[in-house]
């Protein structure tokens, strides 16, 4: 819940102008969904842009009905790709549940959207991840192959997130490689939790992290910029995605 209008041009601007240096990575932008419409004409649509497109912060699980204030997946479909699904503060200020998250995740693939669950542990621990293992179990449960091969899995410990103390690569690559052990190889698995322009390159060097989720920083458009070129240059010596 930041920017202005003026604000969110100003940064999809920003990045779309060096858009064509990232023709190795793909950049989702996740506005508010109140200026998803107005990016999209900046973004939608312009083939030099292929690999730069739009997604929603949230989405609701039905596609039309008296759910005021509420935005379905189907509308987002006309003016995004992708969709946002169980953030973190989703879940600590809107009690989403793993029913509801699996119904959205049902619900975005059924509209054409590529979901991207965010999961995460409350606290630092192998106990902890032992019961992230079992909510994405339960979140991905009945999903058919074909879709589950399609789920982005974003990875973000609560404890990290906003605190300026990321997890270091070496335990996001442990637990990204367990969560792994639930999908398929076929999934991309992110990082997210203060990620910045410092510490982007030893995550994305890690084997089973293939991008990054960023929050703060991508408010910020040189260091979100620079996020971004460091990904490119690792992708273009043949390092992650």
């Amino acid at each position: 819940m930041n920017t202005t209008l003026a604000d969110a041009h100003i940064l999809a601007n920003g990045v779309r102008t060096h858009a064509e240096d990232f023709n190795n990575i793909e950049v989702v932008l996740f506005p508010p969904l109140l200026w998803l419409t107005e990016l999209s004409h900046q973004v939608i649509g312009r083939k030099e842009f292929a690999h730069l497109s739009l997604g929603a912060q949230n989405i609701h699980f039905e596609e039309k009905g008296a759910y005021t204030g509420e935005t379905s997946p189907t509308m987002v479909k006309e003016v995004a790709e992708f969709a946002l699904i169980g953030h973190s503060e989703r879940v600590k200020y809107f009690d989403e549940g793993p029913e509801m998250l699996s119904k959205k995740i049902q619900a975005a693939f059924d509209a054409g959207l590529k979901p991207v669950l965010c999961i995460g542990e409350l606290e630092k621990g192998t106990g902890a991840q032992r019961q992230l293992v079992h909510l994405l179990n339960h979140i991905v449960k009945g999903l058919p192959e074909n879709e589950l091969d399609k789920l982005i899995v974003a990875y973000e410990p609560v404890w990290a997130i906003g605190t300026g103390n990321p997890a270091t690569s070496e335990y996001a690559q442990e637990v990204a490689m367990t969560l792994r052990g639930s999908l398929t190889p076929k999934n991309q698995i992110l990082y997210g939790g203060s990620v910045d322009e410092n510490n982007a390159k030893e995550f994305l060097l890690q084997p089973d992290i293939d991008g990054l989720l960023i929050g703060g920083t991508s408010l910020k458009l040189k260091p979100f910029l620079t996020v971004c070129q460091v990904a490119q240059d690792l992708s273009s010596v043949g390092r992650n995605k």
